[in-house]
């Protein structure tokens, strides 16, 4: 099950276990962040995660609705990684991953089919240095696709009042806003997370957005991953451990 530098991890809330490697791009607090965010319904019943990366946010998703996932990643070797996790946690009845170019999506998915879309996307453009190796690069540096162009394909794959979730760098959020706009997709909620009730400035921006609708925003209370002396605060112990 495990190749050269690889190990197991454990997702304790889930109660599954994820295959990761130094040598690629471990997930980060953000994925949980993400997974946690989302709301599916009864009546979701496809969801297609972009720039899947090990699989991490189809893994946390399938723990709460029974819909179908499709994780869409660029890089094989972490296609590979997730193919095999999603077979240790008995998951390939549920979660399918494909291999494929978000920028080329037409040529694999057809047409709105996607309740629900979501992407934890590259955060910095591709002019501000990033000094990792290739697989880092790719998940954290728009090098093959911008911001942009992720927003344009989630507007291919989503269904007529479809949401899209997305988690981003809060300094971008002004983007966010303005390509989701820009694309027919209405912010519907957002939710600022923050080091601790201390920092004075937000580190990521949980954005949920609906595809075709006149919605109004509803901004959530803030998220703060840890307490003044370091620990997780009540909130992040319940997305880590339920």
């Amino acid at each position: 099950m495990l190749k050269n530098t690889e190990r197991i991890d454990e997702l304790f809330r889930e109660k599954m276990k994820i295959i990761q490697s130094d040598e690629t791009f471990s997930f980060s607090v953000d994925a949980l962040l993400l997974a946690n965010f989302v709301k599916p319904t009864k009546r979701t019943n496809e969801i297609i995660d972009l720039c899947a990366g090990n699989g991490i946010v189809p893994l946390l998703l399938s723990h709460k609705t029974n819909a179908e996932i499709v994780g869409v990643e660029v890089q094989d070797r972490l296609v590979d990684m997730a193919n095999r996790s999603i077979e240790m946690n008995d998951k390939s009845d549920q979660i399918t991953m494909v291999e494929q170019d978000i920028n080329d999506i037409k040529s694999e998915f057809k047409h709105s089919i996607a309740d629900i879309v979501t992407v934890n996307p590259p955060y910095f453009k591709n002019n501000q240095p990033v000094h990792q190796n290739t697989h880092h690069q790719i998940a954290r540096t728009e090098v093959l696709i911008t911001l942009e162009e992720i927003i344009k394909a989630s507007k291919y794959l989503i269904k007529n009042k479809g949401k899209l979730y997305m988690v981003h760098r809060a300094e971008r959020i002004g983007e966010v806003i303005e390509y989701m706009h820009k694309h027919g997709f209405r912010v519907s909620r957002m939710q600022f997370v923050y080091s601790t009730k201390h920092s004075k400035n937000a580190l990521f921006v949980l954005v949920e957005a609906i595809f075709n609708s006149d919605a109004f925003v509803k901004v959530e209370s803030s998220f703060y991953i840890y307490n003044h002396d370091r620990t997780y605060t009540e909130e992040m112990l319940e997305v880590y451990y339920g």
